[in-house]
């Protein structure tokens, strides 16, 4: 957990930074990502996962993040070639995000039906325990990883070149150490027929949109992906990039990093204490404050647009929000997916991918299709002197946050009934 979160937690913090670096260059950065990101989940990163084992295939998703994370210090000495370099590192970037993540699901699914087994508990409760654990580790990665570019930059004046040189220096050493991580893999894939590859790759590649199809728990799971995805776009494109800079006066960008590591920290207390309170009150409470939380994010721009009569409180609580509902994203959702779809491990996991990455990809892209022609209300100029309409991005957000109660509410209906099915020898109370 601690090698895969500092990895992560480099390629998080220089997410946060692209936009605030890169102004326009960096909004469609991240969004290259995001579609690299949704591809990769149905373009055979199940089949990926299933041959390789999650663990190498974890640390192969590293690697690829790496030359992500590498991007940024070779455009930011690479004068002129800021765009190619930063799009062309963010596609390899997302497609190392869709083996990492479907990796990791796979990989904590199987860490705790070992737990589970070997206290001889319910996997439920073991999958309740283990996120909370691997959220806080996580998390409190991400949040270092956040602080160090504001510290660096700002208590020691170390130039940028220098601190994504750190980073990706960072991410390439937790990539190599992966190697001496235990491996749960049961045994390894061998066949000899070339129609057996052929079958098993078929199958594997389609996993995640058969989960989506014909699986109407997985319809459902939809809008709790697409609320933490439209959220986090959001606050790492518009927030980060243009809201710090005109509330705070921050021209430099010294603030961002240590905002975005409120949210993390925030959020890394949570996972813990929402570990436990699961196993009290089970996991759909909690996922509901979650979506309650997003809406705390975007609430205040709908009600006081006016962000350059804002301060640091107003932003501290935005961020902090934005922590209580990642906790319950990167923490109790994933635990609840592994409960929801035990026999397709790989595609429900891929489809977490393709649900948040989509929704990601149309946070970071939509405020700058709906421009409008001068600033006032919900009309913001960019630093780069252009105008975007933030309204319609604001607006859907509330719509996905009711779709996210509504559809959990019908998924797990879903799945009780499943499971009176499987208790009662396949007859359906």
């Amino acid at each position: 957990a601690i090698l895969f979160s500092a990895n992560h937690g480099c390629v998080v913090a220089c997410l946060s930074l692209a936009t605030a670096r890169f102004d326009d260059v960096g909004a469609w950065q991240n969004g290259a990502l995001y579609i690299s990101y949704v591809g990769s989940s149905l373009l055979g990163v199940t089949h990926v996962v299933k041959v390789l084992g999650s663990r190498r295939a974890m640390t192969l998703g590293m690697g690829l993040y790496c030359c992500y994370v590498a991007c940024f210090l070779v455009a930011t000495s690479w004068h002129g070639g800021e765009t190619p370099s930063a799009i062309v590192g963010a596609v390899i970037g997302g497609v190392g995000g869709g083996f990492l993540w479907t990796a990791q699901g796979a990989f904590f699914a199987e860490s705790s039906e070992v737990h589970a087994k070997s206290l001889n508990q319910s996997v439920s409760e073991s999958t309740s325990l283990l996120a909370g654990i691997f959220a806080f580790i996580y998390l409190t990665m991400e949040v270092s990883m956040r602080m160090l570019s504001s510290v660096l930059e700002s208590a020691f004046d170390i130039s940028w070149i220098n601190i994504f040189g750190i980073y990706a220096g960072i991410s390439i050493f937790a990539t190599i150490s992966m190697y001496f991580v235990k491996s749960y893999d049961k045994k390894s894939i061998e066949v000899s027929l070339e129609e057996e590859v052929d079958s098993s790759y078929t199958t594997n590649v389609s996993a995640t949109l058969r989960l989506l199809r014909h699986d109407p728990k997985m319809k459902y799971m939809f809008g709790l992906n697409a609320i933490f995805g439209l959220s986090a776009a959001f606050v790492n494109s518009y927030v980060n990039g243009e809201v710090v800079e005109i509330a705070l006066d921050d021209e430099d960008n010294k603030y961002v990093g240590y905002l975005g590591a409120t949210t993390a920290g925030v959020a890394a207390v949570s996972s813990l204490l929402f570990g436990f309170l699961c196993k009290k009150i089970g996991k759909g409470p909690v996922l509901i404050l979650g979506v309650f939380a997003f809406l705390g994010v975007v609430l205040p721009f709908l009600v006081y647009p006016e962000v350059e009569n804002w301060g640091w409180p107003l932003l501290i609580m935005i961020y902090s929000l934005q922590g209580i509902g990642r906790a319950t994203f990167e923490g109790t959702l994933r635990a609840t997916f592994a409960d929801f779809f035990p026999r397709e491990k790989e595609g429900a996991f891929a489809n977490i991918i393709l649900q948040n990455g989509l929704a990601s990809a149309i946070g970071y892209i939509l405020p700058y299709i709906f421009t409008c022609t001068s600033s006032g209300g919900y009309c913001v100029e960019y630093s780069n002197g252009s105008f975007h309409n933030v309204l319609i991005f604001e607006v859907l957000l509330l719509f996905v946050a009711t779709f996210a109660i509504v559809g959990y509410w019908r998924a797990s209906v879903l799945f009780r009934q499943e499971y009176l099915y499987f208790q009662t020898d396949g007859v359906l109370l």
